[in-house]
């Protein structure tokens, strides 16, 4: 323990303290952050160092030549072992590679400095690396050993030189094969490297001397330390660096760094491509590059990114990224500059004005349809108008059973007919998504058991029991669209009853148990839906039986629409579970109280729709057409179609009206001019001048008469919403769709109020 006292404290000691603790702070450094190619051999290397600066600080503040000695033995192993994990350090960074040949690697970083070391250890007795001649000596201030040097000191250092040249040899290649980039860096580690073994090259054949100790290790440490700072600020060799500098080259998108007064710092090849000629050298002003000269002053002035749309530059088409580059140090001037990048958005702007025109014909292709659909529904029920209209009509004679058969027949094939196309255009709708809903306050209760009465008639015919079972929880009145449940619930009871040839059908309306949901489940006897259809019904046009034997008709649009409808109103419709006879299904739709205080059939949220017009209680039948002080009400009828006018008149015959019927847009605004009518039911489509038309007229006769204006009426074979609304704002009261009703026509005679029209 006497060479850890008597100690003696000096310069060369305190620049070897100071050099090992900066290689100890590089070491901690290394193990924890920093990742390159070498890394476990750089570590080594710096081990090494620390090791053997340890043995040399000792030495130096030792007093005794004894144990100056032990320390200079001492640091043998990590003068052998530094030496050669520096060549493998210089090997694998500049290779880039894991590390290769392990057991030749292993031999060398363990096999020589483990000799070395035992030969050390037994120096008192072989006198291979110091002889006996070792001489205490004190020059300049500095006490320190002159080594008599044994014949193996020569020999292990002979061995380290053929490490260190084949590490320069190694810098060598790679200078000679590598880009020009890199062969100032690689100069620079080939000096570094050189410089520890000219270092002792100088000690050993010239007696050079620091301090008047050897300077090897001071030099490698100095080497050391400034390749650390090398590796660590590299951005020849960091991955990272290069990366972003291949993004900022190869990259096909022009790039530009400008400083802060908007002068060029540097330009990719895409931009000196793009802009060729006109490019600036670096340090001249962009001011002349048309819209990116012009975006850069602005840039400039403001200081600030500047918001820009797309730059077309040539047949090109550029997103603009402006990023600003700031200082490092805070201060009034921190801004540097600007990364000004142009990304070619040509190729994604064609496609989207592809699919812009692509969407324009899926839009013109939709209205098309739409149109189609409208046509060809008005084309279908203005003759369903003439056959419906008048087969109530011929109802109302005196007919054999057998004609009021046939009747029938006729009756209820236009139905099916009417209903067919008004499945279409609900599909239509829903896809379109222009489905409108409302929001009103209804008696689900009375909803319920009136599809209950609507269809008992039906389930009688065929044998079959209709109940219907209301939870006494459930509000008396909710939230809700209660035509479309109405639609929805006549559906799922129609298509009961129909697959249904004995036992029962079930409507069963309950509160969910979170109370939530209003749950519906109409429940049948019938053979229920096949295992392999389940998962298709309720798509458009199938049908449980698809085949062309199948016993029932129908289009397979009903559930279809029916499920459609049950999500738009924020709800579900579903099979209930497999059984082994029958089928349920399950509508789940929102349960949301009504107001108390709010009115009977009042719209919360949404405008009445215009088709609720045409549902009227059939009790309606029996109205008078009449005022409240029993005048009779004018009525004129406008109608191009002489069977449609036929109908009207033949169903108000029997009403004590005043009838006025015309052909055309022109003749009814010629009557209106010297008569007075309570209500005018004017057709749409008409040649010439069509209703929308004629009402306008109508409407500027009434203001500058100032009389009071008529009820129009717009009886129409048009059966879309937004026509429907279209005439609304096109200042009509309201809109009878074809065919017309005997029951709906009185129905609405009836519910205008003759004092409010005088």
């Amino acid at each position: 323990m006497s060479c850890f006292s008597d100690l003696e404290h000096s310069t060369a000691s305190a620049a070897a303290l100071g050099l090992w603790f900066s290689c100890a702070l590089i070491l901690a450094a290394v193990l924890r952050n920093n990742r390159f190619a070498g890394k476990t051999a750089f570590s080594l290397t710096l081990s090494a160092m620390l090791w053997w600066l340890f043995a040399v600080y000792f030495e130096l503040v030792g007093r005794q030549e004894d144990c100056k000695l032990i320390w200079s033995l001492a640091a043998w192993p990590a003068i052998t072992l530094l030496p050669i994990a520096w060549s493998l350090f210089i090997f694998d960074y500049t290779m880039n590679q894991p590390p290769l040949w392990r057991w030749q690697r292993l031999l060398a970083l363990v096999g020589l400095p483990g000799i070395v070391t035992l030969v050390a250890l037994s120096n008192a007795q072989t006198h291979l690396l110091y002889g006996t001649d070792n001489q205490m000596v004190t020059e300049g201030g500095y006490t320190f050993v002159r080594y008599d040097h044994g014949p193996l000191f020569y020999i292990v250092a002979a061995v380290l030189y053929v490490f260190v040249s084949s590490a320069l040899g190694v810098l060598g290649v790679a200078m000679a094969k590598g880009k020009s980039v890199i062969r100032p860096f690689l100069s620079v580690l080939a000096i570094i490297t050189i410089a520890p073994l000219l270092a002792n090259m100088g000690y050993v054949l010239y007696g050079l001397t620091i301090f008047g100790f050897d300077p090897t290790p001071f030099a490698f440490a100095l080497a050391l330390i400034a390749l650390s700072w090398m590796v660590f600020n590299n951005t020849i060799m960091d991955t990272a660096t290069l990366g972003r500098e291949l993004m900022f080259s190869d990259t096909g998108d022009p790039v530009f760094v400008v400083d802060a007064k908007g002068r060029l710092a540097s330009a990719n090849p895409a931009a000196q491509a793009l802009f060729s000629e006109a490019l600036p050298r670096p340090g001249e002003s962009l001011s002349h590059l048309g819209q990116i000269g012009r975006l850069l002053d602005e840039i400039v002035r403001a200081r600030v990114p500047v918001p820009v749309d797309t730059l077309r530059l040539g047949q090109k088409v550029f997103d603009p990224r402006i990023r600003p580059i700031d200082s490092p140090i805070p201060g009034p001037n921190a801004l540097l500059g600007w990364t000004v990048s142009l990304i070619d958005i040509t190729e994604r702007e064609r496609t989207a004005e592809t699919l812009r025109e692509a969407l324009a014909r899926a839009e013109d292709a939709n209205q098309a349809k739409s149109r189609f659909l409208a046509n060809v529904s008005h084309e279908i029920r203005t003759p369903l108008n003439g056959i419906l209209g008048m087969a109530s009509l011929l109802g109302e004679t005196d007919l054999s059973p057998e004609q009021r058969d046939y009747l029938q027949v006729i009756d209820d094939s236009g139905q099916v007919l009417l209903s067919t196309i008004g499945d279409v255009l609900d599909l239509s709708k829903v896809e379109a998504g222009q489905m409108a809903l409302e929001s009103r306050a209804f008696a689900i209760r009375d909803t319920i058991e009136s599809a209950q009465m609507l269809f008992s008639a039906r389930a009688r015919e065929k044998g079959l029991a209709l109940t219907a079972t209301i939870h006494p929880d459930l509000p008396e009145r909710i939230m809700g669209d209660e035509h479309r449940i109405r639609q929805v619930l006549h559906n799922l009871i129609s298509n009961a009853i129909k697959f249904t040839d004995a036992g029962s059908v079930t409507l069963d309306a309950a509160p969910s148990d979170t109370g939530r949901w209003l749950v519906v489940r109409v429940t049948d006897t019938g053979p229920g839906v096949p295992t392999k259809a389940r998962q298709t019904i309720f798509l458009p046009f199938h049908q449980a039986d698809a085949g062309d034997s199948r016993k029932f008709g129908g289009t397979g649009l009903g559930l279809a629409i029916s499920r459609h409808l049950c999500a738009l109103m924020g709800g579900s419709l579903d099979l209930g579970p497999e059984i082994e006879e029958g089928e349920t299904f399950e509508m789940r739709l929102p349960l949301v109280p009504a107001d108390p205080e709010a009115p009977e059939g009042a719209p919360l949220s949404l405008p009445p729709s215009p088709a609720a017009e045409s549902v009227v209680p059939p009790a309606a039948a029996t109205a008078v057409a009449a005022s409240a002080q029993g005048a009779p009400l004018r009525i004129m009828v406008v109608d191009d179609n002489r069977t449609n006018r036929l109908i009207l008149e033949k169903f108000l015959s029997a009403t004590p009206c005043i009838l006025h019927s015309v052909a055309s847009g022109p003749e009814a605004i010629d009557l209106a001019r010297t008569e007075l009518f309570d209500v005018i039911l004017m057709d749409i489509q008409m040649p010439g001048m069509d209703g929308l038309e004629a009402t306008q007229a109508i409407r500027r006769i009434e203001r500058e008469t100032g009389r009071s204006p008529s009820r129009i009426v717009a009886v129409t074979a048009n059966a879309m919403p937004e026509q429907f609304q279209q005439y609304l704002e096109a200042d009509m009261d309201q809109v009878l769709s074809k065919p017309v009703s005997k029951v709906r026509l009185l129905a609405l005679i009836n519910q205008i109020d003759k004092r409010a029209l005088v």
